[in-house]
């Protein structure tokens, strides 16, 4: 059995059609909401932290250190490398039974980061550093690609760059509300004096969205192992 030759058609002799579309219909493209999940709005529809990120990442929170603990468990979930810069180190020991050689606990996060930043699954993976300290981390350690930096404090330090105009800004309860409106305004203050028990807020620029966090049984008993009071809702 022979095989035909292939012939290619002249393609100036082949139909020509025109594509119409009577339809219009609209496109609007959105930026993704990418990053580790925090919790779920009223409606349902999920909330993400925008870290880790292929830009350097500032996250300023007002409340209590708990909940940058719960953050830093979930970014060592995704391949980061997590520095916890902190008054209190024991408040970390569950998480660095599990984390391993991926989190140091220090009380002096200097010189940070620890290695070169880069994308998760690809050598040592984004970069985080969590304090709790006083005085705010520098703004510019957040320069550069896979960065992420996060301070929590009950209140904001005065004149710190840091705390100006950073890309994400946490309120944990209606308590803050003042401070928040001395950061980002009236209107941000108005809404967070708005939470209701169980409920945070999330800032980013151009936007906020108030939320309730999700907290699963595992990290429940990673975060609170002397079965502390956990100030976060409990799961159904």
């Amino acid at each position: 059995m022979t095989t035909p030759d292939l012939v290619t058609p002249d393609l100036t002799a082949l139909p020509v059609a025109e594509w119409k579309d009577d339809t219009r219909a609209p496109i609007r493209l959105t930026p993704a909401r990418t990053g580790v999940h925090l919790g779920r709005r009223d409606n349902g529809e999920p909330v993400a932290l925008p870290v880790p990120g292929p830009a350097g990442t500032r996250v300023a929170v007002l409340g209590e250190s708990l909940f940058v603990r719960m953050v830093a468990l979930r970014l060592l979930a995704v391949g980061a490398h997590v520095t916890a810069a902190t008054k209190a180190p024991y408040r970390w020991n569950a998480i660095r039974d599990v984390a391993g050689e991926r989190l140091l606990v220090t009380e002096d996060p200097a010189p940070w980061p620890r290695a070169t930043p880069a994308p998760p699954t690809v050598d040592a993976g984004p970069q985080v550093l969590v304090t709790d300290l006083r005085r705010a981390p520098s703004a510019a350690l957040a320069d550069g690609p896979w960065r992420t930096v996060i301070h929590v404090t009950r209140t904001a330090p005065r004149r710190a760059a840091f705390w100006s105009h950073p890309d994400a800004l946490v309120a944990l309860s209606a308590a803050q509300a003042d401070q928040v409106g001395h950061l980002l305004g009236r209107e941000a203050a108005h809404r967070t004096s708005q939470l209701t028990a169980g409920q945070i807020i999330l800032f980013r620029p151009g936007s906020s969205e108030i939320l309730r966090p999700d907290v699963s049984p595992g990290e429940k008993a990673l975060l609170t192992p002397d079965q502390q009071t956990l100030h976060l809702p409990a799961l159904p």
